[in-house]
């Protein structure tokens, strides 16, 4: 295993479990206490991880730059673009939020022809260099550190658009609260977002489950899918609910 390699195990292993030691690292890479304490600081360095005294502990994820955040189960976000994307019909117009694994569907695209509208600056750049895709930008304010446009003038744009699938990612997902989002901006643009499509679309890997953040955007109900890459179980309501795709990424899959 890389050095390269191991270090995105151990951001995988701290997404997941919160917290890591270097004993129980060292022991699982078969690498000594120093190589550890090397790799902890090069991605405490990177700004993805917190060291603590023996170990290390996760960021809050929503609250990362968009740049680190890249890299926290990097491959649980492509393998959700990939079969989300595979989904998509020619001709279909689509919404794409802003974020790692939206950026993940929009690379995963098929080469076919859409309309996608988007607020992500980054999404807009990737796409620009695909002639078969007519690209809307929804601009307004721009957020460096989501590097996306919010504001009223994107709001107003999505709001006079409609789409066949809006496609959502995720700050922070409860099953009792539904989706939230870290700021009052970026939660009316999702709103506007779901209000503009007639099929509404919400894709979290598990470390977006069981937390909340301070602005609501929708209960789970209003969405017709979910893609993620752990089972998820919903409270039984009697009423609607998001049909569930569990994605499995490769290094996951049993032999």
């Amino acid at each position: 295993m890389s050095t390269h390699e191991r270090q995105q195990a151990i951001l995988d292993l701290i997404a997941d479990a919160g917290r890591v030691t270097v004993a129980a690292l060292a022991a699982r890479f078969g690498v000594s206490d120093d190589t550890v304490r090397r790799d902890l600081q090069a991605l405490a360095d990177d700004g993805v991880l917190q060291k603590t005294h023996g170990g290390a502990v996760a960021l809050d994820v929503p609250a990362m730059a968009r740049v680190p955040r890249q890299r926290v189960l990097a491959p649980v976000k492509q393998a959700l673009g990939a079969a989300l994307a595979a989904t998509v019909t020619p001709g279909q117009i689509l919404m794409l939020d802003a974020g790692d694994t939206l950026l993940a569907v929009a690379r995963a695209l098929p080469d076919v022809a859409l309309t996608v509208i988007t607020p992500s600056l980054d999404i807009a750049v990737l796409l620009g260099a695909r002639p078969r895709i007519r690209l809307v930008l929804a601009g307004g304010e721009w957020c460096a550190r989501q590097r996306l446009f919010h504001g009223e003038a994107a709001e107003a744009l999505i709001a006079s658009c409609r789409a066949d699938v809006a496609v959502l990612g995720a700050c922070a997902v409860d099953v009792q609260c539904g989706l939230t989002a870290t700021d009052a901006a970026d939660a009316r643009l999702k709103r506007r977002m779901l209000a503009s499509a007639g099929t509404r679309v919400l894709v979290a890997d598990h470390s977006k489950f069981e937390r909340r953040q301070p602005w609501a955007v929708a209960p789970l109900a209003d969405f017709d899918h979910l893609y993620t890459d752990r089972p998820v179980a919903l409270p039984p309501t009697g009423g609607p609910a998001p049909a569930i795709t569990v994605v499995t990424p490769p290094q996951e899959l049993t032999p």
